[in-house]
């Protein structure tokens, strides 16, 4: 089931079946298509809609409900931690890595933030470069609009 509602930066939709949240991603346009399914647009379930109005109070952590889609014991590992990171902060992939019990393994933290198909509930625009940069793909429109939302500021 695919279904939108409308948050403090714009429309959300989120793919969700009864059992758990798949997919959720900011836009005007839902999608008609994921996996090769044809999806049906209905109202978003109760408990989805909550879990939203949750993650945007500050201060309430979202908690990453996600089906399992094939990640590794490492990406589950720190994309289960970068729900932690405290509305408004910001911590480096090496620090996020690090607290993940895989010290060293940056890169892997970037790959794993960069396979995260649930927006807002994994807050990967929270986990930035060492140096206080953005990665590369973390310089749309859409990551400054949920930065400024939290009042986040980093170099360019």
């Amino acid at each position: 089931m695919v279904g939108t509602m409308e948050t403090p930066i714009g429309p959300l939709w989120a793919i969700h079946s009864d059992s758990g949240l798949v997919a959720a991603e900011f836009g005007e346009q839902c999608p008609t298509r994921f996996d090769g399914r044809t999806l049906c647009s209905t109202a978003l379930a109760p408990w989805v809609q909550t879990l939203f109005d949750q993650a945007f109070m500050q201060g309430i952590q979202g908690t990453w409900y996600a089906l399992d889609l094939g990640l590794t014991k490492l990406e589950r590992a720190l994309i289960s931690t970068a729900t932690q990171i405290p509305f408004g902060h910001t911590c480096s992939y090496a620090t996020l890595a690090h607290w993940a019990g895989y010290p060293g393994r940056a890169r892997a933290a970037g790959r794993a933030m960069s396979k995260v198909q649930i927006a807002y509930l994994v807050p990967t625009h929270r986990v930035i470069r060492s140096d206080g940069t953005a990665a590369p793909g973390q310089r749309s429109s859409l990551v400054r609009a949920l930065r400024q939302y939290e009042q986040i500021v980093i170099k360019c």
